[in-house]
């Protein structure tokens, strides 16, 4: 099916208006594609005829949404990042945390420590697991804590795939071979399974990021967010507002984890530069 440059502006202001999702000219013919193969799998007539059900129609919606987001990740993309989690950002939490602990006790009150982290836009989970597992490595006594990591993408379609947990092994990229050992259990030659221990901490939701800033208990909620190749989709406007929003989902003193063409400094926004090594991130300020 062929769209006009009429229909093509109304499409792409839909998809925006519902997801802040952009299509600049040069992603344009991806987004053709994508209707075109929704239209025929509907049997529509005319473009017109599939933007009415498009507009109307929550489910079809999902659909074209589940096409436009589907992307292939792996375990321990960009590695170099996870070993700045290891090394610098969950020892400074365990640290804070040890000290809130021990204020607690001697008040006469039971506290248990506790980290949230948050993988945003984490497709099929293999992000979100991987933060999980760095977790419980990095920990001296993983069971001492209260832990939870949250993996959100609008594409529910790939969230049923990571809550499954079952992962082919051409997928498992920059693995550690002692975390597979560990967190991980062989079901067939090429397929593993993320361990019960993993899932117990790891959880997934929906989530449109276009609703992230009425998300009123994600607010100072989370001491690490990773949200990589995700600002890339979006618009100026629309990635400052993501910006805005996640620096106000990070505890003071949480870290923000970027991706790798995904510099900071053409937004405004509070977070400071944290390097280590040859790795960059960003920190929300404690005052």
């Amino acid at each position: 099916m062929e769209f006009t440059a009429e229909q093509m502006a109304r499409f792409k202001e839909l998809v925006y208006d519902r997801s802040h999702l952009s299509f600049p000219r040069s992603r344009e013919q991806q987004l053709r594609q994508f209707l075109a193969q929704r239209a025929k799998a509907g049997a529509y007539r005319s473009g017109d005829e599939y933007f009415q059900v498009l507009s109307s129609d929550d489910a079809e919606f999902a659909h074209l949404i589940t096409l436009i987001t589907t992307r292939e990740t792996y375990f321990f993309r960009m590695p170099g990042q996870f070993e700045a989690l290891r090394n610098l950002v969950l020892p400074a939490i365990a640290e804070r945390e040890g000290k809130n602990s021990l204020h607690s006790l001697s008040r006469g009150e039971r506290s248990r420590m506790k980290l949230r982290a948050w993988s945003a836009g984490c497709a099929t989970g293999q992000e979100a697991y991987s933060l999980s597992m760095q977790v419980l490595d990095s920990l001296r006594y993983p069971r001492a804590w209260d832990i939870q990591v949250l993996g959100t993408d609008i594409n529910a379609t790939a969230l049923a795939t990571a809550r499954i947990g079952h992962y082919d092994t051409t997928r498992l990229g920059q693995l550690p071979p002692r975390f597979r050992e560990r967190y991980f259990q062989v079901r067939a030659p090429d397929e593993i399974a993320v361990s019960d221990e993993v899932k117990a901490i790891t959880e997934f939701q929906v989530m449109n990021f276009r609703d992230l800033p009425s998300q009123a208990s994600f607010l100072s909620a989370f001491d690490v967010i990773f949200c990589r190749n995700v600002m890339i989709y979006f618009d100026l406007a629309a990635q400052q507002g993501l910006i805005t929003a996640l620096t106000a989902c990070l505890k003071p003193g949480g870290y923000l984890f970027t991706g790798e063409g995904e510099v900071l400094h053409l937004y405004d926004h509070e977070l400071e530069v944290v390097e280590k090594d040859s790795c960059s991130f960003y920190r929300r300020p404690e005052r």
